[in-house]
């Protein structure tokens, strides 16, 4: 009888990890090193449950936000390591992505209007101390100069404000704003984009 119980738990144990095996198909994970080229921009609207792409011509100030784009290219591919064991390859059907890895750091970031913002913002003044962006690893807001901190010199992610810098105040003045967002990275480049013109009511 101990014998049945042993035998139909082995089974069961093996039918388990085979499973677990098959199914998962993770491969090697590759280390991609990447360079910044430019910038994509757009505007985001957060009216709705999630902030979704826009090409409305009038959105509210506080659901206005601005997606980020890198324009990447990829310089370099590091081997996959290769990991044995049994145990490892029954758990790895949560299969994460591939590890991005930018060639350069990112020093700062300045987001400018074309129009005066309010009186401590005139036109061409930095306005990246009213934006919060959204982590790519959560949703949490965060100022601008604190995530870059978060970021050092690698991220898992080429996108890292893919998720969106969101306004967190009114325009006072003028209404309509052209928004350009320029990126100074750890090697003196600058990369920029401006996005369409929206009414911020």
């Amino acid at each position: 009888m101990i014998k049945k119980i042993i035998l139909i738990s082995v089974l069961a144990l093996m039918v388990q990890l085979i499973t677990a095996c098959v199914d998962c198909k993770c491969g090697p994970y590759k280390t991609i090193i990447f360079t910044n080229k430019g910038l994509s921009l757009k505007n985001l609207d957060s009216n709705l449950p999630q902030p979704s792409v826009t090409s409305a011509a009038i959105i509210p100030s506080a659901k206005y936000g601005i997606q980020v784009l890198h324009l990447t290219e990829n310089v370099a591919l590091r081997e996959p390591q290769i990991y044995w064991g049994l145990i490892q390859s029954a758990y790895a059907c949560s299969c994460q992505g591939d590890y991005f890895k930018s060639k350069e750091e990112i020093v700062s970031v300045k987001i400018i209007s074309n129009n005066d913002f309010d009186s401590n913002h005139p036109k061409g003044s930095d306005l990246s101390l009213i934006f919060m962006v959204k982590r790519y690893y959560n949703d949490e807001l965060s100022s601008i100069k604190d995530y870059l901190k978060t970021l050092k010199l690698e991220y898992q992610n080429n996108y890292p404000f893919q998720k969106g810098v969101f306004l967190q105040v009114a325009p006072t003045m003028v209404k309509k704003h052209k928004f350009k967002i320029a990126i100074t990275l750890s090697d003196g480049r600058v990369i920029e984009s401006e996005t369409t013109e929206v009414e911020l009511t």
